[in-house]
């Protein structure tokens, strides 16, 4: 209908209802006369024809503003699914292409080692031997990369379960992951120790995800940490039943945003606030997060500017099974 019929019907069955209550009340007091009603007629169309406008005006706006929504919202749908087919597509070709890479990549690391080794004979020319030892910890170092890079693809395809998941003693696994950074540690002059208490612990995971969540967190807390520093690990039972690991170090730090950029996958820190602050790709704590929740857990990262940094790994009591327990 149009907005000046509307307004005018509206306004009539305004009149009609103010003149009828009028009179009705003038006629049941015994005051009815012809000119209050015209006055009533009067003041009624001067209040509603304002109010009438304004409200079609208000009504017009809303809906304008619903159709608005209504676009925003489709839009917005649409470019969710195109961000998560975007996110599909990307993890399909990281997966694809690091099983591309990783093929000859073997065969470069194969032979590399055996020149280093000579196992095919001696080789005269020791530049030769330094070239082959360069070339064979290249391609492992270029090998770690696109084995973190498939694993992150891995999990957030959804397609990394943990169907292998086996009861193991914990401890063990800790002092091994340690053991093997030692060398990282030696060579940066940081100094590892741990504190892990409840030595009986057992927990119900995959043992090559919790390793790497473990050389992940301390290598990256060497990377940070200078020259004369040290690196903490230690582990304690929650009340709850669960697990904590904790790994202090004595780096630069972060501020809240970096810690949220430092969780993001390829994300690194420009930190100029230490001499250990080393390049890296992005990849250690996002992929150690990612890890430790496919299990249930948390990974939770305390940190100040040049105050060092706690990186709590926490495992849910479901995770968790202690010897004396299954004894009983």
């Amino acid at each position: 209908m149009h907005p000046l019929g509307a307004t005018l019907i509206l306004t009539l069955l305004a009149a009609v209802g103010a003149e009828s209550v009028f009179f009705v009340l003038a006629w049941h007091e015994g005051r009815l006369h012809w000119l209050p009603m015209v006055n009533v007629l009067i003041e009624t169309m001067a209040v509603a024809v304002p109010l009438i406008l304004y409200s079609r005006r208000a009504i017009a706006r809303l809906e304008e503003n619903r159709r608005q929504i209504g676009s925003i919202t489709r839009k917005l749908a649409a470019a969710v699914k195109e961000a998560e087919e975007a996110s599909r597509a990307k993890s399909a070709f990281l997966a694809n292409m690091s099983h591309e890479l990783r093929t000859p990549l073997n065969a470069i690391m194969g032979f590399s080692e055996v020149m280093k080794d000579q196992h095919l004979g001696p080789v005269h020319n020791p530049r030769y031997l330094s070239y082959a030892a360069d070339i064979n910890s290249s391609g492992r170092h270029l090998l770690g990369i696109i084995n973190d890079v498939l694993d992150l693809a891995k999990i957030e395809a959804g397609k990394m379960t943990l169907e292998s998941a086996q009861e193991f003693e914990l401890i063990p696994v800790l002092s091994s992951s340690m053991a093997m950074l030692e060398g990282l540690a030696s060579k940066s002059g940081v100094i590892l120790s741990r504190q892990l208490l409840d030595s009986d612990v057992r927990i119900l995971a995959v043992e090559r995800m919790i390793r790497q969540i473990v050389i992940n967190l301390v290598g990256n807390a060497i990377k940070f940490t200078p020259t004369g520093g040290s690196v903490l690990l230690a582990g304690r039972m929650l009340p709850d039943g669960g697990y904590e690991i904790a790994i202090r170090d004595e780096g630069v730090g972060m501020t809240g945003d970096e810690i949220k950029l430092a969780l993001t996958p390829f994300g690194q820190i420009k930190n100029s606030g230490g001499e250990g602050a080393r390049d890296g790709t992005g990849l250690g704590l996002p992929l150690a997060k990612a890890m430790l929740e496919l299990h249930g857990g948390q990974l939770t990262l305390e940190s100040q500017p040049g105050r060092g940094t706690i990186a709590l790994m926490h495992f849910p009591a479901e995770r968790v099974v202690n010897q004396k327990r299954v004894a009983a």
